[in-house]
């Protein structure tokens, strides 16, 4: 099943874009159509509750990019879409589903002539995995000891269903929150997914400091 990003095509203001991971839900059958369930956001407040979780989802991603940018850009100014937008089976429990690498590079492909069409000038990457296959495939930079450290384990890719597992734990915080560059000169940052924001406990230890300087770094840079 085909899902697609939204908005479907940019407009000549997007300006910021938020790459996700794959449009499954974890403990769902359901498949996002719009990245995010995005197209909640911009229609009334849903009345069920499911349609209203997915509502959240939405709305708590246009707020945590809005925290990150200081809120200079508006909702209509961003582009949002996963980096794997196909189904994919469930991990097993407790797991993150695995992108295969053809799948990585299919979405690559689309997520490149996205940023060429449109006036795309800031670049915001969610989890650990997704920032794995964009310096694998030399979207952006790559850096040797990230992509050492995660690297997906053997035992994963095998595993049937497959899923994601890096070769060492902690990998991501070493780059998470951080300026990278896109091959194409844009700056891009590797966040942690919006399901862990706003941060409490061992994530506010792992990241809150970095979250709070990047938002400083890109309120100078604005």
């Amino acid at each position: 099943m085909q899902t697609w990003p939204y908005p479907t095509n940019p407009t000549p203001e997007s300006r910021v874009l938020v790459i996700g991971h794959d449009p499954r839900l974890r403990k769902s059958e359901t498949l996002a159509q719009h990245a995010f369930f995005a197209d909640l956001f911009f229609t009334r407040i849903p009345a069920t509750k499911s349609d209203l979780a997915k509502y959240e989802l939405a709305k708590a991603v246009f707020a945590y990019i809005g925290e990150l940018t200081s809120y200079r850009y508006n909702a209509s100014q961003l582009v949002l879409t996963n980096l794997c937008n196909v189904h994919l089976p469930h991990a097993p429990k407790g797991k993150v589903v695995l992108i295969p690498r053809p799948y990585a590079e299919s979405g690559l492909h689309i997520i490149s002539a996205l940023v060429q069409k449109a006036n795309i000038e800031l670049i915001f990457a969610m989890s650990e995995q997704v920032n794995y296959w964009l310096q694998e495939l030399d979207f952006c930079q790559p850096q040797s000891d990230f992509l050492e450290r995660a690297a997906p384990k053997p035992r994963g890719v095998a595993s049937r269903p497959p899923f994601y597992e890096p070769h060492q734990q902690r990998a991501f915080q070493g780059i998470a929150f951080r300026r990278h560059t896109t091959r194409l000169g844009i700056p891009l940052y590797p966040i942690v997914h919006v399901r862990s924001w706003p941060f409490r406990g061992p994530f506010e230890a792992a990241y809150g400091r970095l979250y709070s300087a990047c938002i400083s770094e890109l309120k100078a840079a604005a």
